[in-house]
C-alpha cells in the first residue's frame, strides 16, 4: 500500500468532525517514495469513494491497530477530494482533537493501493486510479494543496448550560407610584 500525505489549515470543534481536503489534484509532491515525484490525477479515487463513503477509517500516523474515527462523506472539488470524518468518542478520540486543536498534527495522508498508474513528464509517477484504503492525520504532509478546513469536537453541556445558570441579582420589588 503507498501513502501521500495533505496538509491540514483549520479546526472547527463543535461536532468531533474533521473536514479537509485529503487528496489535491494534479500537484506533484517529492515527499513520496518515487524519486521522479507523485501526483494524483483528476478522479483517481472516483470509484473507490463511490464505493467506500463511509467506510474509510481515520487513523493517526497509519497506525492500524487503532482507529479513531470514520469517514462520513466525500466530495470531489476542483482542487481535489475534501472528506467529511467523525472522530470516536472517548480518550483516544478526544487525544486527537487536542492534538489537531493545538497544531501538532498539520497533515492528512492518505493510505492507497494503486490500480492504474502511469508516468508523466520528468517521469513523474501519475496516479491515475487507485482503492483509497484509509486516511490518517499526520505530523509532516507532503503535498502542500491540501487543506483541513475544520475539526469540530462536542461541547460539555455544563459549558453549553454555564450563561443560563447563573442568575443575576435582580430586584423585583414593585416601584412606588409617582404622583403629581
Amino acid at each position: 500500500m503507498n501513502q501521500l500525505e495533505m496538509e491540514i489549515r483549520r479546526i472547527d470543534e463543535g461536532e468531533r468532525t474533521v473536514i479537509g481536503v485529503v487528496v489535491p489534484y494534479d500537484e506533484v509532491s517529492y515527499r513520496t517514495g518515487d524519486p521522479a515525484g507523485e501526483v494524483v490525477r483528476r478522479g483517481a479515487l472516483k470509484r473507490s469513494l463511490h464505493h467506500r463513503q463511509d467506510k474509510i477509517p481515520l487513523l493517526r500516523n497509519h497506525d492500524r491497530e487503532r482507529t479513531l474515527g470514520w469517514s462520513r462523506s466525500f466530495t470531489e472539488t476542483d482542487i481535489g477530494v475534501e472528506g467529511v470524518f467523525r472522530v470516536n468518542d472517548g480518550p483516544p478520540g478526544d487525544e486527537l482533537l487536542d492534538e489537531l486543536r493545538h497544531g501538532y498534527l498539520r497533515g492528512m495522508s492518505i493510505g492507497y493501493q494503486p490500480v492504474r498508474v502511469g508516468r508523466g513528464d520528468g517521469g513523474v509517477k501519475e496516479i491515475l486510479e487507485g482503492r483509497l484504503v484509509e486516511v490518517s492525520m499526520v505530523g509532516i504532509p507532503a503535498y502542500e494543496g491540501a487543506a483541513m478546513l475544520s475539526v469540530r469536537n462536542a461541547q460539555d453541556i455544563d459549558a453549553i448550560l454555564a450563561p443560563f445558570l447563573a442568575r443575576p441579582e435582580v430586584n423585583l420589588t414593585p416601584i412606588p407610584p409617582v404622583w403629581r
